[in-house]
């Protein structure tokens, strides 16, 4: 589904008189809070040299979104919100230059793996609207009152918006519970 179909899907919902570009704008915010709510562990492999302290990573990765670092069998905890003493192995990400760096510095050559959530990259504009969310497919429809519910709020029609809102977040919650049960931790 794309965004077009999800635009004319919540004008049949709530016929309006806003601009699609004012849409395409709420449909970026929809985009981003999808993810801030449903949580979709994505992996990211990478060689680690011995002595070398920095990592370049890709740049979908961001601090806030980064759930686990692990080095062959050790665990590198995060300098930046974990307790840790001086004896453990910990890790910083700078969010500007997508680098990781590891404290202490692999001793060997070691497979590290990264484990952090999927957030939404794509940026809609009103010149593609042929552009899909960055959800999974299946939570494409969601999009659909998520943006009919933006739409009653503009024709001040609280009720329509809070049972258009209700929809959408109730399925991102059951979304979000399903990746969480997923999840072993």
């Amino acid at each position: 589904m794309n965004i077009a179909e999800i635009i004319t899907q919540a004008d049949i919902l709530v016929p309006n008189e806003v601009m699609s570009a004012d849409k395409v704008i709420h449909l970026n915010a929809i985009n981003q809070d999808f993810f801030n709510v449903v949580k979709i562990p994505k992996i990211s492999w990478f060689i680690c040299s011995p002595d070398q302290v920095e990592y370049d990573l890709p740049q979908d990765v961001r601090q806030k979104n980064i759930d686990k670092v692990i080095i062959g069998m050790f665990q590198y905890l995060s300098l930046n919100s974990d307790d840790v003493t001086p004896t453990q192995n910990v890790y910083s990400f700078d969010d500007q230059s997508h680098t990781l760096s590891l404290f202490p510095a692999p001793y060997t050559d070691l497979q590290g793996f990264l484990r952090y959530r999927r957030i939404g990259t794509t940026v809609f504009t009103a010149n593609n609207l042929n552009a899909v969310p960055d959800a999974p497919e299946e939570y494409h429809w969601t999009y659909i009152p998520a943006l009919a519910a933006y739409l009653a709020h503009t024709q001040d029609d609280s009720v329509k918006a809070a049972n258009y809102e209700s929809q959408y977040k109730a399925a991102w919650n059951v979304a979000a519970q399903n990746y969480q049960a997923g999840d072993s931790g």
